[in-house]
């Protein structure tokens, strides 16, 4: 049986729909497209459910919790919905003449299935196609402003947005994300897997940990001891950081480039 593409797949989307604008805003027409109503509401009593795909018969519809207030958030969800769509996705659960599948935000997050990664590809490749993507990163290494201008112009959100550049970036970096100095997700570039260290917890005695314990952003990157964040690294190996966040929620992401 041939594998499913998920990537193809929402090139195929794209190009079949027409989609020339910013594909965040032209996801209801795709959906519109394919007669699948889309029902955007708030669950208050449910935080932790993200969205979903319910089949009814032949009919499909999506549902997007809203009660975070981040509406990128809701358009990787959307995208993400679609993706289970177009992938041809099984329902994960059956009740009297309904079924669906249920996402998460953790399940999302972490692309805790097989269903659930691939629904994730497709939707960074439906909201930030490479070919689009790609040419506007001008060969730039990450940094907040790259980060945020992208972000910006693809309506995605600014973690997306980073963790996408790292998939195209021929720099060694990596771009780490805590909550109160536990680290809550992280991605490696290409050419720097292999370097950073199993890490929980931002290292005391960096210059992160400092930023997130002072409450005070970093304005460029510094240079750094690597022996604090790489388990591979020389006597001319060196590292630079940078950490801004939202402090008062207790919200940081950092920046590591290193040679």
């Amino acid at each position: 049986m041939m594998m499913p593409d998920p990537a193809g797949k929402a090139r195929w989307v794209l190009e079949t729909k027409n989609i020339t604008g910013i594909p965040a805003l032209a996801l209801h027409d795709i959906a519109k497209s394919e007669k699948i109503p889309v029902r955007m509401e708030a669950f208050p009593d449910e935080p932790g459910f993200s969205g979903e795909l319910l089949f009814k018969g032949d009919r499909r519809a999506i549902i997007v919790n809203t009660h975070i207030p981040s509406p990128q958030r809701h358009t990787f969800t959307f995208a993400h919905e679609l993706g289970h769509y177009f992938l041809g996705h099984a329902p994960t659960y059956e009740q009297d003449d309904a079924a669906g599948i249920l996402c998460t935000a953790e399940g999302i997050k972490t692309g805790s299935s097989k269903m659930e990664r691939e629904a994730n590809t497709f939707a960074v490749e439906l909201l930030m196609p490479e070919n689009r993507f790609l040419p506007m990163m001008f060969g730039a290494a990450p940094d907040f402003a790259l980060i945020k201008s992208l972000a910006r112009q693809f309506q995605v959100s600014k973690q997306a947005c980073g963790y996408r550049i790292l998939d195209f970036t021929r720099e060694q970096c990596a771009i780490l994300y805590s909550e109160n100095a536990r680290i809550s997700g992280y991605k490696v570039s290409r050419s720097g897997k292999g370097f950073l260290r199993n890490i929980k917890q931002i290292p005391q005695g960096t210059l992160a940990h400092e930023a997130i314990s002072t409450k005070q952003g970093q304005e460029t990157f510094q240079e750094c001891d690597p022996e604090k964040w790489l388990v591979r690294y020389t006597a001319l190996t060196q590292l630079y950081s940078c950490t801004r966040g939202i402090f008062e929620k207790g919200l940081a992401m950092t920046i590591l480039r290193w040679s």
